[in-house]
């Protein structure tokens, strides 16, 4: 009897124990399971980035290229229009430089002009176009030579030829070349020295202007004197 109960004791003891160890395991590995989870969460915050993390650092990048670009646009556009702005500069002056000579050289020549008895002098001015003799010609061809500008829509032209030629005037319209485009501005204006005024045409065949103002685009307005003035009367015999 008491070897049953000593065994009887002896098994509960053992049975209690082995539900004791399998709760010590069961919560070892729970124990065990969640510290590694803890620990893998703890190392990726520290060595990786979330989602927002990323889509924050991509926006910054997209918001620092697209700052780059614009910056790079501006100035590629800056440095073309400077170009231009010097090209367009250089023409004017060019152009300046031509009609100062040009009108310098001034020479009051007379010719008949269409059906007149009489001889006129060639010198025809508008707001848009001017038409002249000048001694200034290319030394192979000496002599005299007739020139004429005009201006329309932004294009100005120019055509010239020699004398003596007696049509002269039939020769003077078409066939044009083109000088300078994209010009914003050609203006001529006529001055009058007794009446003290700038007028915007000049049609008086017995006579020329004391002077020439020519605007081109935004340069400043400059004046070229020329040589006889209205204070010229009408005199015979000049050249034919």
């Amino acid at each position: 009897m008491k070897v049953d109960m000593y065994m009887t004791l002896s098994h509960m003891e053992f049975m209690s124990f082995s539900k004791v160890s399998v709760y010590m395991n069961y919560m070892n590995k729970n124990i065990l399971i969640f510290t590694d989870k803890k620990l893998s969460n703890a190392i990726l915050s520290k060595t990786g980035f979330t989602i927002l993390e990323l889509i924050v650092s991509i926006t910054i990048l997209s918001l620092v290229a697209l700052i780059i670009g614009q910056g790079f646009r501006i100035g590629l556009n800056s440095w073309e229009k400077g170009e231009a702005e010097t090209v367009e500069t250089q023409q004017l002056r060019i152009l300046s430089g031509m009609l100062t000579q040009q009108l310098k050289s001034f020479y009051l020549y007379r010719t008949k002009l269409d059906d007149d008895v009489e001889k006129s002098i060639i010198f025809q001015g508008e707001n848009d176009s001017i038409l002249f003799v000048t001694t200034l010609v290319d030394s192979s061809f000496g002599g005299l030579k007739w020139v004429r500008y005009s201006f329309d829509k932004g294009v100005l032209y120019y055509k010239e030829g020699l004398l003596p030629d007696k049509d002269v005037m039939e020769k003077i319209e078409g066939d044009e070349e083109v000088l300078a485009s994209d010009i914003e501005e050609v203006l001529f204006e006529y001055y009058v020295s007794h009446e003290d005024d700038w007028k915007d045409s000049w049609d008086n065949e017995d006579s020329v202007p004391d002077a020439v103002r020519v605007k081109l685009s935004y340069f400043q307005p400059f004046r070229i004197n020329l040589m006889h003035g209205t204070s010229m009367k009408k005199e015979e015999g000049l050249l034919d």
